[in-house]
Formats: structure tokens, C-alpha cells, sequence
């Protein structure tokens, strides 16, 4: 591949295959927010025979991640992420590789292929998280209290949205919902939420759903394990959701951790 700096998509485009182009963090945004308004669009078209790889901002001293979603909603194949940084970014982005079996590659799905197809109508996701099983503690430890779980279900989306000037903006969002804490039950915790949370997904080809399982503390609840699942692959009834630690693997105390949840969406 030669790389060249981007100047307009409408230029670029006409450009060879073997062209490509590398777009860091900040620029994301600023080239989905310029005009024309259609600069989603036409990054997604040139992503139809061209690369683009996009990589963290220079100012992430700290190795931490930006959230991938929005990147792969523009059709964006080369998403780069700090891999030493086990962050929320990374396990999304273990997640949706995961759907086709670790090989690397997945399937673009029609609407970020810019071919001016219709998209998804927004979906209403309901979830009500019914039980755990065999959660362990943060990181594996075999000694210490016995943790007090609660879970936290969060939807990574792309939505649009019209400013005061009634100008387009696309942009990532967070949305999420968090149970109450057991005290003091690792081995068969039960919330059993008597009502569905929901989510309102505007852009289900490439959104994200992260179930996080946290333990309560008095000071600063820690992270204890989690599972993100493309909102594609979700499927309604009862599910039970495996759990991953923080390197997106299920070995030693995280082998048979879960999740009983109830999906649904229309």
C-alpha cells in the first residue's frame, strides 16, 4: 500500500486501490462533522476499494483507546488500537471479531459499504439480567471477601443527530443501565429484574452491547469480568452470557463465569 495524506474524498476516490490513507484519532471526527454533508457517505464509498487505517491521538500518553464504533461505522478496516492497554475499546474490539471465530476478518455489513442502501431502522433493545454464576473475584484472586456483584449493560451506538443549524452531526454515544449489588454472593447471585431496561439502537449493523460485571466497594468498585457482543449476533429468549477477564480470555476462575439474561428488541 502507498499511503497519502487526505485532502477530500471526492479526489480520492479516483485515486488507485493501492492507495490509502491513514486518519488519526481527531481527524475522525473532523472529517465526519465538515461538509459537504454527506462526508459519511463518501468515506464509506472510498472505503469500498480503498484502506484507511485509523490510529489513537498522539496525545494518549497513557496508551488508552478510543472507541472503535465509530470508525467501523464508516467502513474503516484498519482500526488500531493500543493492545497493551486492556481498556473498554479493546474488548469491544475482541468482541466483534469473535462473532467469526477469532480468524481476524468480518464481513462488512451493507450499510457501511456506501453503496446507498437503506440502513437498520432503529431498534428498541430490552434486557433484564436474571442471575450469575460462579462469578470469581477481580483478577482471578483465590483469597479475600467474597465480592458483591452487580452488572452493568451498555450500548455503544453511532447516532445522528441535526444542530441548532440543522446541520447533520454523526457521532459515537454510550448509553447504560446498572443493576443493584448482591452483598456477599459470588457462587449463584440473583438479581431477577422484574422489568425490561431499554436501549433505543440507532445504528444496529456496527453497534456494540457490553455486559460488565462489577464488584461493589466502599471506596472504588472494581471491574471483575465482561463479554461485548455485536447487537447483530444478539438473539431474544434466555441467554446465557460467558464472561471473559480483562485479556478477553475464560481460563482458571473465569472458566465457567456467566450470565443469565433475558433479550429482546423490535
Amino acid at each position: 500500500f502507498h499511503g497519502t495524506k487526505y485532502k477530500a474524498f471526492e479526489t480520492s476516490i479516483q485515486s488507485p486501490p493501492s492507495h490509502m490513507h491513514s486518519i488519526s484519532e481527531p481527524k475522525i471526527t473532523k472529517i465526519i462533522d465538515q461538509t459537504p454533508e454527506n462526508a459519511a457517505g463518501l468515506w464509506r464509498r472510498y472505503n469500498l476499494h480503498h484502506m484507511t487505517r485509523t490510529y489513537p491521538a498522539g496525545a494518549r500518553v497513557d496508551s488508552s483507546n478510543y472507541n472503535p464504533v465509530l470508525a467501523w461505522a464508516m467502513g474503516c478496516q484498519m482500526v488500531a488500537l493500543n493492545f497493551q492497554s486492556e481498556d473498554t475499546p479493546l474488548l469491544l474490539n475482541d468482541g466483534r471479531f469473535r462473532q467469526n471465530g477469532n480468524c481476524g476478518y468480518v464481513l462488512k455489513p451493507p450499510a457501511v459499504l456506501g453503496l446507498g442502501g437503506e440502513r437498520e431502522a432503529t431498534k428498541r433493545l430490552k434486557v433484564r439480567v436474571l442471575s450469575g454464576s460462579c462469578l470469581p473475584k477481580p483478577d482471578g484472586e483465590t483469597i479475600g471477601e467474597v465480592i458483591d456483584p452487580y452488572v452493568t449493560v451498555a450500548v455503544h451506538d453511532v447516532v445522528t443527530r441535526r444542530d441548532d443549524d440543522s446541520k447533520k452531526q454523526v457521532f459515537f454515544q454510550m448509553i447504560s443501565h446498572s443493576t443493584a449489588a448482591i452483598n456477599n454472593n459470588g457462587y449463584c447471585p440473583v438479581w431477577n429484574e422484574t422489568k425490561f431496561h431499554e436501549f433505543a439502537v440507532e445504528f444496529p449493523e456496527v453497534a456494540m452491547v457490553q455486559f460488565k460485571l462489577m464488584e461493589s466497594d466502599v471506596t472504588m468498585d472494581d471491574k471483575v469480568a465482561d463479554a461485548s457482543i455485536p447487537f447483530s449476533c444478539l438473539r431474544r429468549g434466555y441467554r446465557s452470557i460467558q464472561l471473559y477477564d480483562t485479556h478477553g480470555t475464560r481460563t482458571g476462575p473465569f472458566s465457567m463465569a456467566t450470565l443469565l439474561v433475558e433479550i429482546d428488541y423490535e
